[in-house]
């Protein structure tokens, strides 16, 4: 399975496990941290597929995504910047999700992180029909 495969079945799979346990606050962590790893690999993909090779850096990994998505397609005008804040924040729901257990994730949190989600994977989806 390649990455915008894995990235669309990852989807599916976290919104059909929301709509079966959404009120669990354990599932709607792993749903939010599941969705923004989906995004994650996806930018990955992107990357690589623009010459980069992400998987030899090791410092600042997430965010230097993030900044080379922005250098990359955003800076060519193949991608608006409000794109790669989606990134950012569904980065910041995944920290909070992970790590912040005294903070609760509600279900507007999920219903959200899955509406960035889909508006960065048509992006994404749209620039690799360009880019390959």
């Amino acid at each position: 399975m390649g990455e915008l495969e894995f990235a669309e079945e990852t989807m599916i799979r976290m919104k059909n496990l929301y709509g079966l346990a959404g009120d669990h606050e354990v599932i709607r962590r792993t749903v939010i941290s599941r969705i923004y790893y989906s995004a994650y690999h996806l930018s990955l993909y992107l990357l690589n597929k623009a010459g980069l090779r992400p998987e030899t850096w090791r410092r600042n990994v997430h965010k230097r995504v993030a900044d080379e998505i922005e250098r990359q397609f955003v800076s060519a005008n193949m991608m608006t910047i409000e794109i790669v804040q989606f990134l950012e924040d569904m980065r910041r729901y995944r920290v909070r999700a992970d790590y912040q257990l005294r903070l609760t994730i509600s279900e507007g949190d999920v219903e959200n992180i899955f509406k960035l989600f889909d508006a960065y994977f048509n992006e994404c989806r749209r620039v690799l029909e360009v880019i390959a």
